[in-house]
């Protein structure tokens, strides 16, 4: 009996002992993953086990984080456009690795470069309704005078359209032209044209690459209800000098590189104008020649009266990039716009333009963890200088954002963190220097735009993905200023209430912005996905027309005025064939709106000092069915694409309160 229980207890011993052998230990590969040739950190690319389906994708840093059982484990990094590497990695500690990834057909030693990338990702991921293009994909675009145009090719993607022909505004899925979160390097833009409406304010030369979010928006990114354009600025090498100038038929440009300090600091300039293109030096020789001054401005003329510009037309671009590389751990960077037009309107010589700037604090924690500080200032401003009146408008926005990265598994991507964002609107005012009066619009208002977010990308098996957020939103409206109520005929003021303090609240509104995303792996080549997104949009832009205007001018929410609120449910099939040479997808989304918000009958323009009593709110839908169909890379390459879809408003003073195309 001795016998029989000393054996059941080293039959335990040998079982726990081998269960203990068997929990191997897990370790960290993290670091990141750059551009061999400019060291620009790349957002979005991979890196994976190979023979197994574990991975991650860097972050908007260029940061990765793999965990794995200790062992000796294969690990390929790839990207679009780049070479693949596959490095051999004996894992027996947490190890920091990074990774420069050469473009197609350069080769670097000691490693084994292939040509073959991870190209199912279109399948895999949890992304849905979700466009992606580098700035060489932008490049193959037909161009505008040898202008190459961020806005006219995301406007050949499916569910998007221009809002009119040859203009650099564009509509995705049926939503307002406001409705349109417009980013570069976190910085947001609020005009986005040039010659109104003609170019873009974005500089290829200084773009790197940009991304569409139409549904799927991640619950880092918010304020707006139908899309995000999130545009990443090109970064400087730490390598090497580097310079470049053109002329071009309506412009000008530069960029230059300097590794101010080898490894450590790196500075990039760019920058682009009318002033010295050949269009403008042929509209100089025929001022010379006294065959000038009819303004053409490049529409049309015949002969001698044929111009490219306006007399008083012009327009520039300055982007600026620093980065500084403290240590290991904290690298800060700063990035600066300033955009400029101006032109001899009805009224003047009229100038207006965008002013931005970002310093980002990015701070490594360990392998697993790390923080984005952001400190963001951004201004649009009109002005009208010339003729017998002065005109000014304009919004400012001065926001503070902290965010973390977490990565716990190889199986969990966390994002986390808060935002809060001080708006300033200066809704304009119109001095006529003969009286020495002013007509006054909507007078200024002040709030206080805040939000605490989460999210997960998680991989739950070997078919199932999901992607699970939330957002909190909160506006207040701040003082000082008053409080309308408004005649529901006449749209005079019945009476009012005065706030005197910075502090006074004189509207609050609050938001649940859930988030998620599902992607069912049918097998190794197609999927079906879907996503459901929830935003609020407290701000609307007040216009009269189809597009953006100069003059138009942007309000906050008001105790009048609500927010927009939109839920966005779509669902995809995603298939590639031939070994992911081409690639196809089908979407189809329903959308719908309340708060959606339009302008009454009888506004002819803003000179009114009661704007909000003219806006009214109802409800809003759109659907629609988009097909797009791929083949990205080899010798031949292209994309066609097709949408149907439709977009109605319900307003109860517009149309007799029947639904109406809303575009």
């Amino acid at each position: 009996m001795k016998t029989y229980y000393k054996s059941l207890i080293f039959m335990c011993i040998l079982l726990c002992s081998s269960q203990v052998a068997l929990a191997q230990e897990k370790y960290t590969i993290s670091g990141t993953i750059t551009d061999a040739e400019t060291c620009e950190s790349l957002f979005g690319a991979q890196a994976s086990e190979k023979g197994t389906s574990n991975g991650t994708m860097t972050n908007d840093s260029g940061f990765y984080s793999l965990t794995l059982s200790e062992g000796t484990h294969t690990i390929i990094y790839g990207f679009v456009g780049y070479e693949r590497i596959e490095q051999d990695i004996d894992l027996n500690e947490n190890i920091t690795l990074n990774i420069q990834l050469p473009p197609s057909g350069y080769e670097i030693d000691e490693v084994v470069v292939k040509s073959k990338k991870r190209e199912d990702e279109n399948v895999t991921s949890t992304e849905v309704s979700v466009e992606k293009l580098n700035i060489e994909q932008v490049g193959k675009i037909p161009v505008i005078m040898g202008e190459t145009d961020i806005m006219k090719t995301i406007q050949l993607l499916p569910g998007i359209t221009s809002v009119a022909e040859g203009r650099s505004g564009f509509i995705v899925r049926g939503s307002g032209i406001d409705q349109n979160l417009i980013l570069m390097d976190g910085m947001p833009l609020y005009y986005s044209s040039h010659m109104q409406g003609l170019y873009s304010v974005f500089n290829s030369d200084a773009v790197d690459e940009l991304t569409v979010y139409k549904g799927g928006i991640p619950a880092r990114f918010g304020g707006r209800g139908a899309s995000v354009l999130d545009v990443r600025m090109k970064e400087s090498n730490f390598d090497e000098y580097r310079a470049k100038l053109s002329l071009g038929l309506i412009t000008s440009k530069f960029s230059f590189e300097a590794p101010v300090i080898k490894d450590r600091l790196s500075v990039f300039l760019a920058g682009r104008s009318t002033k010295q293109s050949f269009g403008r030096l042929y509209d100089r020789s025929k001022d010379d020649n006294g065959d000038g001054g009819k303004g053409g401005g490049g529409k049309g003329g015949s002969g001698s009266d044929f111009r490219f510009f306006d007399p008083y037309e012009s327009w520039l671009d300055l982007n600026g990039k620093m980065i500084y590389k403290v240590n290991d751990n904290n690298i800060l960077y700063l990035s600066a716009y300033a955009g400029r037009d101006s032109a001899l309107t009805v009224g003047g010589l009229t100038e207006w333009g965008n002013h931005a700037a970002s310093l980002r604090w990015n701070h490594l924690f360990n392998s697993k963890m790390l923080s984005n500080t952001s400190l963001i200032y951004s201004r649009y401003y009109t002005k009208q200088t010339g003729g017998i009146y002065k005109f000014h408008s304009g919004i400012e926005t001065a926001s503070f954002k902290q965010e973390f990265s977490y990565f716990p598994n190889e199986n969990n991507d966390i994002n986390f963190g808060l935002t809060s964002e001080s708006q300033d609107y200066n809704h304009g005012s119109l001095e006529d220097i003969t009286q020495d009066d002013a007509g006054k619009f909507m007078p200024g208002m002040q709030s206080l735009e805040s939000a605490l977010y989460v999210e997960n990308d998680q991989k739950i098996n070997s078919w199932l993905s999901a992607y699970y957020g939330l957002r909190y939103s909160l506006f207040h409206r701040l003082g000082p200023g008053d409080s309308f109520v408004y005649d529901e005929i006449s749209n005079e003021p019945l009476s009012s209430e005065n706030y005197s303090g910075r502090s006074d609240v004189m509207a609050f509104y609050h938001n649940l912005e859930p988030r998620l995303a599902l992607t069912f792996l049918l097998n190794e080549r197609s999927s079906f996905k879907m996503s459901y997104n929830r935003n609020a949009q407290y701000l609307r832009l007040m216009t009269l027309g189809a597009e953006i205007q100069w003059y138009d001018i942007w309000m906050p929410c008001t105790e009048n005025i609500v927010p927009l609120l939109t839920n966005q449910l779509a669902l995809g099939y995603f298939r590639n064939f031939r070994d992911n040479e081409i690639e196809f997808s089908a979407e189809t989304y329903y959308k719908h709106m309340n708060g959606a918000a339009d302008f009454e009958d009888g506004l002819h323009n803003y000179l009114v000092d009661n704007l909000e009593a003219y806006v009214a709110t109802g409800k809003g839908r759109s659907y629609g069915f988009e097909v797009s169909l791929e083949k990205p890379r080899g010798r031949l390459d292209g994309h066609l694409s097709y949408n149907l879809g439709r977009s109605d408003y319900q307003i109860d003073v517009i149309n007799k309160g029947r639904w109406y195309p809303y575009m």
